[in-house]
C-alpha cells in the first residue's frame, strides 16, 4: 500500500465506530504520532500504508483471542500430559469450523501428536484467521457482509442492513426506486467497526462523538468496564445477563458521559442495527437505581411462547421515558401474598423518578404505605378491626378498580375501607384531585395492603406454631 494520508470524519455513528476501531488497530501497530497520524477534535488522518491484510489478520486474532477456535487449540496442545477431557475438546474444536475441519480431516490429536497439529495452523494461520472472524456469528459477520471483507470503496455501504447488491437488486429494492440516488457512504475503513462495539451477546457502541479523543476514551472505559464486569459474572459462577452488564456499565460511566448521546446495539439474530438516544436525565434515573435495579434481573410468563423480561421493560421505559404502569398491573394482579411487594414498590421509585416527582408525592406515598399498615394492625381487642378475609377482599377490588383505570370506583372502595376500618386516609385527597398525576400514591396503597396483610398472616402463623 502506497503512502498516503486518509482523512476520516465522524460524520454518524459509522464513521465514528469505523474512527474507534482503526485507532485500536493503529495503537496496536504501535502509531501513534505525526506524520502518519494526526488526531484533532474533528478529525482523524493516518498513513493508508498501514491497512495491512496481514496485519489486520494479525490484529484480529489479537483482539478476539477468546472467539478463535485454533488459540483454544494451541492453549491445550501445551499441555505436556492431557487429560482425555482435554484431548476430547481439542478433537471438538478441531471441527468448530470449516476451515478447521478441512484442515484437520486427515488428522486426529492423541495426546502426543501435538507438534503435527501446531505445524499445520502455523502453516494455514493467515487463512485460519480470515475464514474466521468472516464467518463467525458473532465477528465480522455480525456487523458486515462477509463477502465485503477487505474490498475497496463499494457501491453500497458494506455494513449489515446497509447493504444491497446492486448488481442484481440496485434497481428493484423499493418502489420506484432510483439507483442513481442511492447513497452508499461505503470506505474500507468500515471494516474496523467490529473493534468498537462491546458487550456479551448483544453489542454495544457509544457514539460520545464531541471530539475524537473523548469518543475513545468513552469506548476504552466501556470496554473496560464490560470485561470486568464479565469476569466478575464468571468467577461467581452466575449467569451473563447482557443487559444487567449494559446497566451496571452506564452507571460506571455516569462519570464520563457527559451529555445525551446514541448508543448503537446490534443482536446477532437481527440483521440491522439499533439505536438508543439516551438522555442525560435517563443515565441519572439509571445512576439512582444502582443499589436495587437487580431486583429487576428475572422474567415473568404470559404464556408457553412468550416472557416478559423485566429489566429489559424497566430500562426501556427509562430510555423512553414512558411510565411502567401495565408492568405494575400485571404484578399487582399476579401477586400472591405479597410476593410481588418489593419489585412493584420500585418499579414505583422508577416510575416517579421518570414522572419527576416532587419531594410532595414521595412524602404522600409515604403516608399512603403507612396507613395501610395501620389499617392491617388496627384491633378490636385481641381481634383484627378488619379481618383477613375482608382485606383480601378489599385488596382485590382495588386492584380490580386501578387495573381497569376506575378511578371512581377506586376512591369509593378506598372510602368505605377507611369508614370500615375508621382510620383516616389522608392521602385519599391527592387522588382526589387529580388521580392519573397522583397514580403512584394508589398503587403504594394498595401493595403495602397487599405486603402488610401477608407478613401479619405470616406471624399469626407462627404465634400459632
Amino acid at each position: 500500500m502506497k503512502d498516503e494520508m486518509v482523512c476520516l470524519e465522524p460524520f454518524d455513528w459509522r464513521y465514528s465506530a469505523a474512527i474507534v476501531g482503526l485507532r485500536k488497530y493503529l495503537e496496536w501497530l504501535g502509531v501513534d504520532e505525526e506524520p502518519n497520524l494526526i488526531i484533532t477534535e474533528d478529525t482523524l488522518e493516518y498513513n493508508k500504508k498501514y491497512l495491512d491484510k496481514e496485519d489486520f489478520l494479525k490484529f484480529a486474532e489479537y483482539y478476539f483471542k477468546d472467539d478463535m477456535h485454533h488459540i483454544e487449540i494451541e492453549n491445550n496442545l501445551k499441555e505436556k500430559k492431557p487429560s482425555e477431557k482435554q484431548i476430547n475438546f481439542v478433537n471438538d474444536k478441531m471441527k468448530a469450523n470449516i476451515i478447521l475441519k478441512n484442515l484437520f480431516k486427515k488428522i486426529k490429536y492423541d495426546g502426543q501428536n501435538q507438534d503435527k497439529i501446531q505445524k499445520i495452523i502455523d502453516q494455514n494461520r493467515e487463512k485460519i484467521i480470515f475464514e474466521t472472524f468472516k464467518n463467525k456469528s458473532n465477528l465480522y459477520k455480525n456487523y458486515c457482509n462477509p463477502y465485503q471483507l477487505f474490498k475497496d470503496e463499494q457501491e453500497c455501504c458494506r455494513l449489515n442492513g446497509y447493504y444491497i447488491d446492486m448488481p442484481k437488486k440496485g434497481k428493484s429494492a423499493s418502489y420506484a426506486f432510483d439507483k442513481s440516488n442511492y447513497v452508499g457512504n461505503d470506505i474500507p475503513e468500515f471494516d474496523f467497526i467490529p473493534f468498537a462495539f462491546s458487550g456479551c451477546r448483544e453489542k454495544f457502541f457509544i457514539n460520545d462523538n464531541v471530539d475524537l479523543n473523548r469518543l475513545q476514551k468513552t469506548n476504552n472505559q466501556w470496554n473496560r468496564t464490560v470485561k470486568a464486569q464479565m469476569e466478575e459474572l464468571k468467577q461467581k459462577g452466575e449467569r451473563v445477563n447482557t443487559k444487567r452488564i449494559f446497566i451496571d456499565c452506564l452507571i460506571e460511566a455516569k462519570d464520563f458521559l457527559q451529555s445525551d448521546i446514541e448508543i448503537i446495539v446490534k443482536k446477532p439474530e437481527r440483521a440491522y442495527f439499533e439505536t438508543l438516544y439516551l438522555r442525560k436525565e435517563s443515565l441519572e434515573i439509571l445512576k439512582n437505581m444502582k443499589s436495587y435495579y437487580k431486583a429487576f434481573c428475572f422474567s415473568i410468563k404470559i404464556s408457553d411462547d412468550y416472557w416478559i423480561n423485566i429489566l429489559n421493560e424497566v430500562f426501556d421505559a427509562v430510555v423512553n421515558f414512558t411510565l411502567l404502569d401495565n408492568l405494575i398491573n400485571k404484578l399487582l394482579k399476579d401477586s400472591r401474598e405479597g410476593g410481588n411487594s418489593y419489585v412493584i414498590s420500585k418499579l414505583l421509585k422508577v416510575n416517579v423518578e421518570i414522572k419527576k416527582g416532587d419531594e410532595k408525592m414521595k412524602n404522600t406515598m409515604k403516608a399512603a404505605f403507612a396507613c395501610a399498615k395501620q389499617i392491617v394492625d388496627k384491633k378490636d381487642g385481641n381481634k383484627p378491626r378488619v379481618s383477613d378475609t375482608k382485606l383480601k377482599s378489599y385488596c382485590t377490588k382495588l386492584i380490580n378498580a386501578i387495573i381497569l383505570d376506575d378511578y371512581d370506583q377506586f376512591q369509593k372502595i378506598l372510602i368505605n375501607l377507611s369508614n370500615y376500618a375508621e382510620v383516616p386516609c389522608g392521602f385519599a385527597y391527592d387522588l382526589f384531585e387529580d388521580f392519573e398525576g397522583n397514580k403512584e400514591i394508589a398503587y403504594t396503597f394498595v401493595n403495602s395492603l397487599s405486603l402488610n396483610r401477608y407478613k401479619n398472616n405470616n406471624q399469626e402463623g407462627k404465634d400459632n406454631e
